[in-house]
């Protein structure tokens, strides 16, 4: 697999769409990763969350993901409909629409034990995956997708308790009432009874989440793929965020997964794909390159050269490192200038380690 991620703030337009598809076929990738979800708001014409921000949050009058399918298959790649799983909104104040789920559904989202929601700030706060209704909704989403468009596959990404922004989240969330009595129903248990079961528990709450998502899949579109973007390094992933990346792609519920292995340092690039290669068995791990922090060329030539190494599979992150996007225009002639020499050296090499892989 080399893939590339294309996120939802690349495209505008059909016009952009065309352009990133045919740009990835063209730096040799054979799968595009391309979000269609991000914060509970949607780029396409859905019947269960609305249009995204990038959009105004409303149909702009075209199918981006149909045209992004088209032409993707059109030019012989596979084409998997990228996901934000957890993140409920972004920002410091609520979505201006009313039937997006931060403000339809708040019961949904994380609550501390004093009944106090997680608070608005400027990076993701989440849905609660312990509740059976935000697992429902969710796989809906990926049922809906699955059933309306011909993707070679769903990727996750953030399916984790993706609490950043807090450092005692893990601690603090989930601790309403609901939660506290499914955990109390099923183990007998108060989360202070024995804090290493509550992770444990917190965590079976993603993987029966995944597992539905698996299920929604499989029974619409049953011989698609279902990857997820992991942490970089599968011990930190569960200690930090409850994410049993490696338990899923063992059990079969993922068919691949992506470390998120971001550093410009090839020791450390190898060393956290190592640790998913010797836990996942015969299971694919794609390496995810940080390509936005490689700031020389021999630093993505290192990491290409040690992917191909390993069998030439690998994700790019992202698109904007490699080709202009819309948001350029918001930046300094100067910054410009920087940007493209930049992208222009990764293409080339690049390209170089596409064509040594099809030897």
């Amino acid at each position: 697999m080399r893939a590339i991620w294309v996120a939802r703030y690349h495209y505008h337009n059909p016009d952009d769409i065309r352009t990133i598809i045919e740009n990835c076929a063209a730096i040799g990738c054979d799968t595009v990763l391309w979000q269609v979800r991000g914060e509970a708001t949607v780029a396409y014409p859905s019947q269960i969350e609305p249009w995204s921000r990038e959009f105004g949050f409303r149909d702009p009058g075209f199918d981006p993901l149909a045209i992004a399918v088209q032409e993707a298959h059109r030019r012989g790649l596979r084409i998997e409909a990228w996901c934000n799983v957890m993140p409920g909104w972004r920002g410091t104040t609520p979505p201006p629409v009313p039937d997006q789920i931060y403000n339809a559904h708040p019961e949904w989202f994380m609550y501390d034990a004093g009944g106090r929601r997680q608070p608005l700030n400027k990076d993701y706060v989440i849905v609660n995956p312990c509740l059976p209704e935000v697992r429902r909704h969710i796989a809906a989403v990926v049922a809906e997708i699955a059933a309306r468009y011909d993707v070679d596959g769903i990727h996750l990404d953030y399916v984790r308790y993706a609490w950043d922004a807090d450092s005692r989240a893990k601690l603090s969330y989930p601790r309403d009432a609901r939660t506290l009595s499914l955990y109390r129903r099923e183990t007998g248990r108060q989360p202070e009874d024995d804090p290493t079961a509550w992770n444990h528990w917190r965590a079976n709450q993603l993987t029966r989440l995944v597992a539905e998502i698996r299920s929604a899949l499989d029974r619409h579109r049953p011989n698609a793929s279902l990857t997820a973007a992991v942490w970089r390094n599968p011990y930190v992933g569960y200690q930090d965020y409850l994410q049993n990346s490696v338990a899923w792609l063992r059990s079969g519920l993922l068919d691949a997964v992506m470390p998120m292995a971001y550093t410009t340092e090839l020791s450390q690039f190898e060393a956290d794909i190592n640790v998913y290669q010797r836990l996942a068995g015969s299971r694919p791990v794609v390496p995810g390159l940080g390509l936005y922090l490689h700031q020389r060329p021999d630093q993505t030539q290192a990491q290409l050269q040690r992917c191909l190494q390993w069998g030439g599979d690998f994700a790019l992150f992202s698109y904007e490192s490699l080709f202009p996007t819309a948001g350029d225009r918001n930046s300094t002639p100067q910054a410009r200038a920087e940007a493209q020499r930049l992208r222009y050296a990764r293409r080339g090499v690049l390209k170089q380690l596409v064509a040594l892989a099809g030897r």
